[in-house]
């Protein structure tokens, strides 16, 4: 008889939630908590020393595929109806819908709606290893992500392999979106990049956002639309909504941080830039009075990605025509490797090293 360990390293995929398979996996310092039917979506990512997940919760909770049917079609695709928060892996297209070699894309792409297939295949208390798979439907692309946690730190270690399964050469975008919510999320929370070019996005002119729309510069500023240079670090609080799309591209190394003093803790990832060499920064702070927020979200995503989408034409299209999408050849297989994790707060952040470690200014430790 198994008999589920209470230390150590720990892995399980005996639970449902509303019909749902869930992974679960923990240490002394992380719990993880995936979603194995919704594209194995991470939906918890908890600190816990401190008893804080870092994810953000959509306020509609997280609908289950036959629980909740649309009244019509949303011509953007499913992506948004059934988005429960936390952190998707986005693949084969990102950002808005649309037709590439006769498919059609929804927001955001296929593998994130999809169920994957799963295997454990460590499970020792010194480390856990999960190993999940899934072919996209309407581009013929397999994916597979093995997530591995050891014991005692607060390190998950993901690698992703894609492999175009045709004899066709395809293009695609592949990228994460892990979107950070209350009440790590505020404004005690400072976002921490490394030297890199900011742009904001030409789009949502009407929205209540803090920065201009189509401007560009070098971080952490960009200019404001009240006239002076906002500083992007920070986060406004609730009652000063703001909503900006904003692309971080020329980056010096590839890695991300956000910190909160007030908690004592941080969240950040690392990534290898040749594979994905963008950072998209989704700020929807309370901004979007209308669908399908209504003022009720407060994100931020912090995605590393390998394309970035076109001010004319919508995503997987636009990446194509931007020249920023990546082109699989005939058979062509790729992988790489990245990290995420909780730490924490020490005082200022210097980096993320490529293998997930926090370094701090001189004169503080390594984590």
């Amino acid at each position: 008889m198994y008999v589920p360990r209470i230390n150590g390293a720990r892995i399980s995929c005996d639970y449902m939630y509303r019909g749902q398979r869930i992974a679960m996996m923990e240490n002394e310092t992380l719990a993880v908590t995936l979603l194995l039917d919704q594209g194995g979506s991470i939906v918890e990512f908890r600190y816990k020393p401190l008893d804080v997940d870092v994810m953000f919760r959509a306020p509609w909770g997280m609908r289950t595929w036959g629980s909740w049917i649309p009244t019509v079609a949303n011509p953007r695709g499913n992506w948004i109806d059934h988005y429960p928060g936390g952190w998707q892996t986005v693949f084969p297209a990102g950002s808005a819908a649309s037709v590439y070699k006769g498919a059609n894309q929804g927001t955001h792409g296929e593998v994130s709606l999809m169920g994957w297939e799963y295997e454990v295949i460590k499970d020792t208390p010194e480390e856990v290893a999960l190993l999940m798979r899934v072919e996209a439907q309407r581009l013929p692309f397999r994916m597979e992500r093995t997530l591995r946690l050891k014991r005692g730190g607060g390190i998950l270690e993901i690698e992703e392999t894609v492999e175009n399964l045709s004899p066709q050469p395809l293009h695609c975008m592949w990228g994460q979106h892990p979107a950070l919510g209350e009440p790590f999320l505020g404004p005690e929370t400072e976002l921490h990049l490394p030297p890199c070019r900011i742009s904001r996005s030409p789009s949502g002119e009407d929205l209540p956002g803090r920065v201009v729309p189509g401007t560009s510069g070098a971080w952490p500023y960009l200019p404001g639309r009240n006239g002076q240079p906002i500083d992007l670090r920070r986060m406004p609080p609730r009652e000063y909504p703001a909503s900006d799309m904003l692309f971080a591209a020329e980056l010096a190394e590839g890695w991300a941080a956000a910190c909160n003093s007030r908690i004592g803790m941080g969240f950040g990832m690392s990534w290898p830039l040749e594979h994905w060499p963008y950072l998209w920064i989704w700020q929807e702070l309370g901004g979007s009075a209308d669908a399908p927020w209504f003022g009720r979200a407060y994100t931020m995503g912090i995605e590393p990605f390998s394309s970035i989408p076109d001010e004319e034409l919508p995503g997987l299209a636009g990446a194509v025509a931007n020249g920023t999408a990546l082109l699989f050849a005939p058979y062509e297989r790729r992988s790489l490797k990245y990290h995420a994790i909780v730490f924490p707060y020490e005082g200022t952040l210097q980096r993320i090293s490529q293998n997930g470690e926090v370094e701090w200014q001189i004169g503080r430790g390594m984590h």
